[in-house]
């Protein structure tokens, strides 16, 4: 046997060490990722299909990694979210009444002053009734307003406020009264009361409203005024040419000037 056969018998013999290459079950070298039989292996490394296939099997492996990471991160976040909820809940079963135990007992209850309150306002107490001033005119004036503060309803709970004001404002009415002049009986007030009235009915009447113009008035509106309106432009357009026709004498004058300035000079140059 020659050293070529040899050789090929050696070169025959030698399998080729590669990702992508495999062999059939005669022992044909094939290309995994081309699915093609391959004579000469450095050789098919180097074609146009060999290197398109290996940049489509890379990009489908990176593809697929990412979708595994993507996968293992939601799995982790999904187990995590779990255990915070589960830890929650652990601490809501543990956690104890807010209220010490003999909370409600009676050392805990309201006082009496604190329950009435609660129940609402007292009722003011009824006023006075006035000293007597020594003026039976007077007397029976203050005697009058006590009673008709006697035979007044009895004023709902949120309404007590107001009503204890007025027994009192009545009460400042009656002090302004003596002040004056003591033992005279002095009605100032009414007349202020009557006019405060007057002016609230006054201020309470509406306004007559203006009546509204027909269509005839309208329209008869309308054209005074377009028609004072053409009448300020032409005005306008008038001043404007008149102030022009101005401009134009002026202009001509000063030429006319001009020109007999000029021949006066040639005049005396000759």
């Amino acid at each position: 046997m020659d050293a070529k056969s040899l050789l090929r018998a050696r070169k025959a013999t030698a399998r080729v060490e590669h990702p992508h290459a495999s062999y059939t079950a005669a022992g044909q070298l094939r290309c995994a990722i081309c699915a093609v039989p391959v004579n000469q292996w450095d050789a098919h490394l180097l074609t146009k299909q060999h290197r398109q296939s290996a940049a489509r099997e890379k990009a489908q492996a990176e593809k697929a990694a990412k979708a595994k990471r993507r996968s293992e991160a939601e799995r982790e976040e999904g187990a995590k979210r779990a255990k915070v909820e589960q830890e929650g809940d652990s601490d809501d079963d543990d956690a104890g009444p807010s209220l010490p135990a003999g909370f409600f007992s009676a050392g805990n209850k309201p006082s009496v002053g604190e329950e009435e309150d609660a129940a609402g306002p007292t009722p003011p107490p009824a006023p006075a009734a006035p000293k007597p001033t020594g003026d039976a005119e007077l007397d029976d004036f203050l005697a009058s307003l006590n009673d008709d503060d006697d035979d007044a309803p009895a004023p709902a709970q949120p309404a007590a406020p107001a009503a204890a004001a007025a027994p009192a404002r009545r009460k400042g009415l009656a002090y302004k009264k003596t002040e004056e002049a003591p033992g005279v009986a002095s009605y100032a007030a009414a007349p202020v009361l009557l006019a405060n009235g007057a002016a609230n009915e006054d201020a309470a009447e509406p306004e007559p409203e203006e009546p509204e113009e027909s269509e005839a008035e309208k329209r008869a509106r309308l054209e005074r005024e377009e028609r004072e309106e053409i009448v300020a432009r032409l005005e306008d357009e008038q001043r404007a040419q008149e102030d022009a026709d101005s401009r134009v004498v002026a202009l001509k004058a000063r030429m006319e000037a001009l020109k007999k300035r000029r021949a006066a000079g040639a005049g005396k140059k000759a």
